[in-house]
């Protein structure tokens, strides 16, 4: 609580406004009132993203995150407005480093707390083309980039995985295979890479009466517009639901790229373990679901395999 009203004290806010927790991954967030939310930018134990940020400067970072937020708005975007604090800034260094930023309140439900349906499907295809359309004339830096220097740093992280992990060395061997081949399908696409939200789920949709927002944009960067697609295949169940996401995405303008998203579908895997290890290693589902991974993903697509079937059923799954 102290880190709240630290945070607070910079803007021009009732100190006295209720806060509600929200969640905790790579930021804490909170409600502020009704009008407010605070994110304070100190991830969660065991949540580990050092490695995506190498060589780069989070205040920067954070401030490329909130001028595309800005631009995204401009541009008729649903989108969270930043606050600046009361030195005219959007974000604010604590006594001991950590940096918070505020940002008005959007009154609408994330969609992982909703039946999910065709219509809202359909609707997130269409959201996602928009941002990507809207993304095109934005150039930001410093930005994390889902490239092939990504893929060489999972690389290197699971090398050092390996070390401590009792898990089965096979394992390991697959996704260090993975990252090469995904690295060198991504180094051929580079000129097509944009601006991404890059941790596009169901929690980070919010349905308002305006429609469909995107919130969240704290693992925002430079790839292939086919990782944001691929980030929400592999967080929405049914083929069912990507044939409608992609309905809605090429509706609105989109366009697939089977090459870009196997290897995005592949990076999105990759980088999740790797950023959850810590917590899923221990977790009694994580070798079960490694060995799929292997089976499915990483070996076939490292083997030149196909893994979408034009129609988005995963080949290799079952």
């Amino acid at each position: 609580m102290n880190y709240i009203k630290e945070a607070l004290s910079h803007y021009n806010i009732d100190q006295e406004s209720e806060v509600t927790f929200l969640r905790h991954n790579e930021n804490m967030t909170f409600r502020i009132g009704t009008d407010y939310l605070l994110q304070i930018h100190e991830p969660v134990e065991g949540f580990h993203t050092q490695f995506i940020y190498e060589g780069a400067d989070r205040m920067a970072v954070y401030e490329t995150e909130l001028r595309f937020q800005a631009y995204l708005k401009k541009q008729g975007m649903i989108i969270r407005e930043p606050v600046e604090n009361c030195s005219g800034e959007w974000i604010t260094r604590l006594n001991n480093g950590i940096t918070a930023t505020v940002s008005k309140w959007i009154e609408g439900e994330s969609l992982d707390k909703l039946e999910l349906n065709d219509e809202y499907c359909y609707q997130i295809g269409a959201l996602t083309a928009d941002l990507h359309k809207c993304a095109k004339g934005f150039y930001g830096f410093p930005a994390i980039a889902y490239d092939e220097q990504q893929c060489e740093r999972i690389r290197e992280k699971i090398r050092e995985r390996q070390e401590s992990s009792r898990l089965n060395s096979v394992y390991f061997t697959a996704m260090q295979r993975a990252c090469d081949a995904a690295g060198s399908s991504l180094r051929k696409l580079h000129d097509d890479f944009l601006m991404l939200h890059a941790d596009l789920s169901l929690s980070n949709i919010l349905i308002t009466k305006s429609g469909l927002a995107a919130i969240d944009f704290s693992l925002l960067g430079m790839g292939h517009p086919m990782f944001d697609l691929a980030t929400l295949f592999g967080n929405i169940n049914g083929l069912h639901c990507r044939q409608k996401i992609a309905e809605g995405y090429r509706d609105a303008g989109g366009i697939f790229d089977y090459e870009a998203l196997d290897a995005c579908f592949v990076l999105t895997i990759l980088g999740g373990i790797t950023i959850h290890f810590e917590q899923w290693s221990k977790q009694d589902w994580f070798e079960g679901r490694m060995e799929r991974w292997c089976r499915e993903s990483f070996e076939p697509f490292s083997g030149g395999e196909r893994l979408f079937a034009d129609d988005f059923y995963l080949i290799h799954a079952g």
